[in-house]
């Protein structure tokens, strides 16, 4: 019988014990002979007197329980008990349920937990780098936004709105000149009784060109334009008379004009024919946009008003209803004869505007004047 404390009988060797752990002593063993820790079962002695299952060769050893570093579960039970760093990585049976177990490596445990703890130590500071790093290119768009978005937006916009006039331009030139093909002019800027009255403007005379007829049709021609009758007929203004930059709609105002006067297509003594323009038709301004002339009384687009060639000096977005433009903070736009739109910029020369302006000057003009 191995020796015990005073007072203390150790039990058969057929009793279940508490814990298993090797003896310090019999490392070399097989693994079968394991100590038997009786700690558990018999409160009264120490927890450093362990007991040896027989046949162990050193006999009764003495293993301090609280010195051994590592706290082992059995994976199986989950029974626990401590184990020294020796026996790592070894094989045995469970002291509670006997079941297979290997003791995991606790130095490579170790390594494994150092440098978990070491990069969870880093981890935070990662973190804050990768957060400032995402701050600041946030700060950068947020100022290139604030920066360059505005105007970009800005310059979007007006392509859009330099677009859609172009388009409205070259629908109004395309009815102007079926118009001209009809009748062997382009139609009077002004409508006049046998009087000399004026009745009505150009604008209404080619509705049925531009797929208006029913508006057309609720006009009395023998009536000028701000009859009642025509009052109401030209209520409703067409969407093709309607600058896209105009906010002002309801008014009923037209966007688009003809140059009038001396050297243009529309002189005071009638209009010209296409057949009877010198200039290049490619070359040669139709139709304008422009805001209403400073003459007019009330700026509707059934009113026949134009603008005066002879009262202006060729700059445009100069003088609002004198000068072309009005719309368009960089220029203005445009048809020529042969039906196509354009835009001018506002660093277009006056003497060059002039040269647009005329059908017969036969002033030389560079092949990228409108490019």
């Amino acid at each position: 019988m191995i020796p015990s404390p005073q007072g203390f009988a150790w039990p058969s060797a057929g009793w279940v014990l508490s814990r298993v752990l090797r003896c310090s002593r019999c490392i070399g063993r097989p693994v079968s002979w394991q100590p038997r820790i009786w700690a558990d079962l018999y409160p009264g002695i120490p927890v450093t007197w362990l007991a040896m299952e027989p046949p162990c060769p050193a006999g009764s050893h003495r293993i301090c329980f609280d010195a051994m570093p590592y706290l082992f579960t059995c994976p199986h039970c989950g029974s626990k008990t401590r184990v020294d760093d020796r026996y790592s990585g070894q094989v045995g049976e469970c002291f509670s349920c006997g079941s297979p177990i290997q003791i995991p490596d606790f130095a490579n445990s170790e390594v494994d937990d150092a440098n978990s703890a070491s990069v969870d130590g880093k981890r935070p500071v990662g973190v804050i780098i990768a957060a400032g790093v995402v701050l600041t290119l946030l700060v950068c768009l947020i100022f290139a936004v604030v920066r360059f978005g505005g105007s970009s937006v800005t310059r979007l916009t007006e392509m859009r709105l330099r677009n859609a006039s172009i388009k409205n331009l070259e629908a109004i030139a395309g009815a102007l000149n079926a118009y001209a093909a009809d009748h062997g002019t382009y139609p009077p800027a002004i409508l006049r009784d046998d009087a000399g009255r004026p009745l009505h403007s150009w604008r209404v005379l080619i509705l049925p060109y531009l797929g208006e007829q029913e508006t057309y049709d609720l006009f009395d021609l023998s009536k000028p334009w701000d009859d009642e009758i025509n009052l109401q007929a030209s209520y409703e203004t067409p969407g093709v008379y309607q600058h896209p930059s105009d906010l002002r709609r309801s008014r009923g105002q037209s966007g688009y004009y003809l140059l009038t006067g001396p050297g243009t297509l529309f002189p005071t003594s009638g209009p010209l024919s296409p057949t009877n323009i010198s200039d290049d038709p490619s070359k040669t301004i139709l139709v304008i946009s422009g805001a209403p002339p400073l003459s007019t009384s009330l700026g509707a687009w059934a009113e026949p008003v134009d603008l005066d060639f002879s009262k202006m000096r060729g700059v445009i977005n100069g003088t609002v209803g004198v000068e072309p433009g009005g719309w368009l903070d960089d220029g203005v736009t445009m048809a020529t004869v042969d039906g196509r739109g354009h835009f001018l910029p506002n660093t277009l020369s006056p003497k060059t505007f002039a040269a647009l302006a005329t059908a017969n000057g036969k002033e030389p003009l560079a092949d990228d004047t409108l490019d």
